[in-house]
């Protein structure tokens, strides 16, 4: 092992025996969360149509599914690269999911679901669009994204995507082959997402958050440190907009007359 690697290493061990110490809430990963989330939309009931917006080289979800044969779950990605990896789907198509010409029909797909792929694309007014297109009423989204205001995505964002990738291939190897692509994170904040949901007809929003950014800095203790205690503190605080992460998941309103036919037509329903 090389001093350097060396170094990061003791510096990791450190950062992990505080790390054990901190909250389950404030340290629970939401590619964790969102792997159950996804599943618990399937299992209920059988034959749905499901697309994984961004899918790559696998479906992180499909081994919490019941019966993943009973589904049509379509992988959707614009790298044909990454989808020819991808041996959990035998349903693919190569796509951009934020440009007006999306190659799904209206009201066909019950779930639509994507993982660490928002904040990469470049509009997501567009993304959320499509979403709504697609979706019959009473469908549901369930996204996971890094935002656009923890310091990790500030640097991200600072830099040419090039440097990002060689600096995350030396001092976060693990990730090297999932992380590093462009980002965009257009509107990937709370305010801002909760408001696109809102124009584009989505109800019942529920947002979890993740603030423990301070992960990306483990392998040097004294930034570590810092990056610690902002977490902290912004977690404390309950300051949603500065979030390093977020898992929504919303439904697509019901059409008026379902809606009025389930409500008798006397009862309103919350909004």
């Amino acid at each position: 092992m090389s001093p350097f690697a060396w170094f990061m290493a003791v510096n990791r061990r450190a950062a992990a025996a505080i790390e054990v110490r901190l909250p389950e809430v404030f340290r629970r990963h939401l590619h964790t969360v969102y792997k159950y989330e996804a599943a618990a939309r399937l299992n209920p009931r059988a034959g749905q149509v499901v697309i994984d917006i961004g899918c790559g080289r696998e479906c992180p979800f499909l081994p919490f599914v019941h019966e993943p044969s009973t589904h049509l779950i379509l992988g959707i990605d614009r790298s044909s690269y990454e989808l020819h990896l991808n041996r959990d789907l035998s349903t693919k198509i190569v796509a951009d999911a934020a440009v007006d010409a999306f190659p799904l029909r209206d009201a066909s797909v019950d779930l639509v679901v994507s993982r660490s792929v928002v904040e990469h694309l470049s509009d997501n007014d567009v993304f959320l669009a499509n979403c709504a297109r697609v979706l019959r009423p009473g469908g549901v989204v369930v996204h996971t994204f890094a935002c656009k205001f923890a310091p990790f995505a500030v640097i991200n964002q600072l830099m040419p995507n090039a440097v990002a990738r060689r600096l995350l291939a030396w001092f976060q190897p693990q990730w090297s082959e999932e992380c590093g692509f462009p980002a965009h994170y257009n509107n990937c904040y709370f305010s801002a997402m909760r408001r696109l949901l809102d124009r584009h007809g989505f109800q019942n929003a529920q947002f979890s958050f993740r603030f423990y950014q301070g992960i990306y800095f483990n392998f040097f203790l004294p930034l570590y440190l810092p990056m610690l205690f902002y977490d902290l503190i912004i977690w404390r605080l309950g300051i949603r907009n500065l979030a390093c992460a977020i898992l929504v998941t919303a439904e697509k309103a019901q059409a008026e007359a379902e809606s009025a036919h389930s409500s008798g037509g006397c009862r309103g329903t919350a909004g």
